[in-house]
């Protein structure tokens, strides 16, 4: 890969919040005027710079805009970020080096719209690299991202994604993420995803330093949004008291907890996602999904792996927690309640009559709300942080946690994923 040309999918908050990423990390020399400093794989010293342009965005209401394709041209990403700052449209004036007067621009655009555009784009070699961050519900059938990513590989693209739905549907009874990775390995491109679950946390990129390891457990608060609420339910419980034997909560009520997250902006346009664990289910089996791949479990041939389908996940709500028993646990044993999403590899024993001639492990899951104690270590965890531990069958747990995270987060696990294609990419031509 001589030259990154990037196409954003979608330019809400993370993909603009990358775009001004990537010109901060610029660096220059004689030969362009922005290029990205990329490592070589396997832990060398070796680096080279990398020209990075921006040929398309694509929005769903500001419209879109593309150079011509197979040209020189590209996308001035700064005034594109002054613009869709100050609620303005996308289109032809913001391509710069460029004589030719057509670019594809409009003030909406279809999903067929897209999927004829990626393919132009892809085809003509006007772009090698798709940058996806647009919305996702895991109660859908996770389209259109995933008709946008497979779209791409084929296209002979390479993708960077944020997109979880991905990593958790199925169709036909298989798991689309076999499905894309398939693609992928077929077409010689890249399909990276490391924003999907704790923003820009290593969480994917994590394994790829610990051969021959299985995974047997998987524990943590993988929603930001339900840390928060309860976090402000329990207010300053060490200061509860009793009035008249009767515990008096000196916290928020859920409903003034939801209100003060929303005001945050981490709350899912559908709240029901973060308070009946929807997310953190969906985030849990990305994992899962994940450490089945091929690889990435280490086991015997002749193990099947089975993952149980996102409804399949028992999940518990947030809304029906009580104050007065959060302050009351408290009191009696300095106990928190959380939402802990869990997950252990399980036997399942070959079964001939229902088929099944050889053993079998399965993902046992749940989403739960949990008391924990002092010595619990996701009890420290308050407002938006997140953490999960992972346990091994050669280490002992491994805790990684995210204090806080903002926008920079989510937008620095794309950046890491499309330096570590352009890396993978320049190494293997």
């Amino acid at each position: 890969m001589k030259e990154i040309s990037l196409v954003l999918l979608g330019f809400g908050s993370a993909n603009r919040t990358l775009a001004q990423m990537l010109l901060d990390k610029s660096e220059k020399d004689n030969s362009c005027r922005q290029c990205l400093r990329v490592v070589a794989p396997g832990g060398t010293s070796t680096s080279e710079l990398v020209p990075w342009k921006v040929v398309c965005i694509i929005t769903r209401r500001h419209g879109r805009v593309c150079v011509p394709h197979s040209s020189k041209s590209e996308i001035n990403v700064e005034e594109a970020l002054e613009r869709i700052g100050a609620g303005g449209i996308l289109d032809a004036t913001l391509v710069r080096n460029t004589n030719e007067a057509t670019t594809s621009t409009a003030h909406s655009t279809t999903t067929d719209d897209t999927i004829k555009l990626l393919n132009e784009l892809g085809k003509t070699q006007t772009a090698n690299i798709v940058v996806e961050a647009i919305p996702s519900n895991p109660k859908s059938d996770g389209e259109p991202a995933i008709s946008f990513i497979r779209t791409a590989l084929q296209a002979g693209m390479h993708v960077a994604s944020a997109n979880k739905c991905p990593l958790t549907h199925t169709r036909n009874d298989k798991e689309t993420y076999f499905e894309l990775q398939g693609i992928a390995k077929r077409n010689g491109k890249i399909y990276l995803h490391e924003s999907a679950v704790m923003d820009g946390v290593p969480i994917f990129s994590f394994w790829d330093n610990l051969p021959g390891v299985t995974c047997t457990k998987i524990r943590g608060l993988l929603n930001s949004t339900s840390t928060m609420i309860l976090s402000r339910i329990e207010g300053n419980i060490d200061k509860v008291v009793e009035s008249d034997g009767k515990v008096e909560h000196v916290g928020e009520t859920f409903e003034e907890a939801l209100e003060a997250a929303k005001k945050v902006g981490i709350v899912e346009e559908d709240e029901s996602l973060d308070i009946d664990g929807w997310d953190a289910a969906m985030k849990l089996r990305a994992l899962c999904v994940f450490l089945s791949s091929s690889g990435n479990l280490s086991l015997p041939e002749d193990h099947d792996v089975i993952v149980p389908p996102l409804e399949a996940i028992p999940r518990d709500s947030i809304s029906q927690i009580d104050p007065e028993l959060i302050c009351t646990e408290f009191r009696a044993s300095r106990k928190k309640v959380r939402s802990v999403a869990s997950a252990e590899l399980v036997d399942l024993p070959s079964d001939p009559a229902i088929g099944r001639h050889h053993p079998v492990k399965s993902w046992k899951m749940s989403v739960e709300n949990e008391f924990l104690s002092q010595s619990d270590p996701l009890y420290n965890l308050n407002g938006s942080s997140a953490s999960v531990q992972f346990s091994t069958d050669v280490m002992g747990p491994i805790s990684v946690v995210s204090q806080d995270p903002t926008l920079m987060d989510t937008a620095y696990g794309l950046f890491a994923d499309v330096v570590r294609i352009a890396s993978q990419s320049i190494n293997n031509t």
